[in-house]
């Protein structure tokens, strides 16, 4: 797969995600922790999306981008799978377990991972802003604890690395 390609598919699937915490924003907009939670994910998500975009527009056509490419269609079906459970999703806490998903997933390593093989054509620290998996985590942790069903918040909190201070 060459660089380019796989920038435009990481771009799609970023977008993806995007839309998905956008959903849950509205769902629970009437929820000021979940919304702030599932808008500054949102926002973020988006944001990624348009540094790749612009990376895309400064890497020359033809590199190719190594094993990323297999990894990446494997995220496609991720991002599928959560997309149908986001639709279906009847509460907070499967929304949060939607969300666990796709942070637990490899397209932030993989979105870091190909900007640092282009790290000689990008400014200083491009690649950082790909690292923020753990303000994802708290956000989510803090939203977690709102959950009143106490097994599934500690499930959740199992998967977010475990109990956290609410």
């Amino acid at each position: 797969m060459q660089t380019q390609d796989a920038l435009s598919l990481l771009v799609a699937l970023k977008e993806r995600v995007a839309r998905i915490y956008f959903r849950f924003f509205r769902a629970f907009r009437d929820d000021p922790v979940a919304a702030r939670c599932w808008w500054d994910l949102a926002r973020d998500e988006y944001g990624h999306a348009g540094i790749l975009k612009m990376v895309r527009e400064l890497v020359a056509a033809g590199p190719e981008c190594g094993e990323i490419g297999p990894r990446l269609w494997a995220l496609v079906e991720t991002v599928e799978r959560c997309e149908q459970q986001a639709l279906a999703a009847d509460g907070l806490g499967r929304a949060l377990e939607v969300a666990i998903r796709l942070e637990s997933s490899d397209l932030n390593v993989l979105s870091r991972r190909i900007l640092q093989t282009l790290e000689a054509e990008l400014p200083e620290e491009t690649a950082r802003s790909f690292v923020g998996g753990d303000s994802h985590h708290r956000r989510l942790a803090e939203t977690a604890g709102q959950i009143g069903d106490r097994p599934l918040r500690q499930r959740l909190e199992t998967l977010l690395g475990g109990p956290r201070e609410h």
